[in-house]
């Protein structure tokens, strides 16, 4: 209890994450990102890093020559290996991103409740596409409420 009021608190990257901060429009952002990566590396589950390097490597491989652009009519350049080092640079800030918002392993991830205990919650849903729908809406769930539980 924080205030007379309760306080969902679970763990993130390490560290305690409250319902409070779930408040913050960073922390929404934060969520959409997770969960719609989460969606690609459900996918992809441990073959991401290669995925990964060989979008790094098709993007270096289509790389023009210099680089210009104007910004408040001032121009500047940038060379290749500016812009070569830039791309690889985004691509790192990527990989730390997945690894600090916990989307490394989440492949592996358990449901809270397996089939058989949403079927006793819910005895009148037939298996087939709703119950599938309830299932991903529960994935979903666990995905931007990191650490919640039953």
């Amino acid at each position: 209890l924080d205030g007379g009021k309760i306080r969902t608190i679970c763990k993130m990257g390490g560290k305690n994450v409250t319902s409070k901060v779930a408040k913050d429009p960073i922390w929404d952002h934060a969520m959409e990102f997770r969960l719609l990566t989460s969606k690609v590396l459900e996918r992809i589950g441990p073959l991401w890093r290669a995925a990964l390097v060989l979008s790094l490597v098709q993007s270096l491989v289509t790389l023009k020559d210099d680089f210009e652009y104007t910004i408040e009519g001032d121009v500047f350049e940038e060379s290749q290996d500016e812009i070569r080092q830039g791309l690889i640079q985004q691509y790192d800030t990527f990989a730390v991103a997945l690894q600090k918002i916990g989307l490394i392993g989440i492949w592996d991830r358990k449901p809270i409740m397996d089939g058989r205990e949403v079927k006793k919650v819910l005895p009148k849903i037939p298996k087939g596409p709703i119950f599938r729908e309830i299932m991903d809406e529960q994935d979903s769930w666990m995905t931007v409420n990191p650490g919640g539980s039953k």
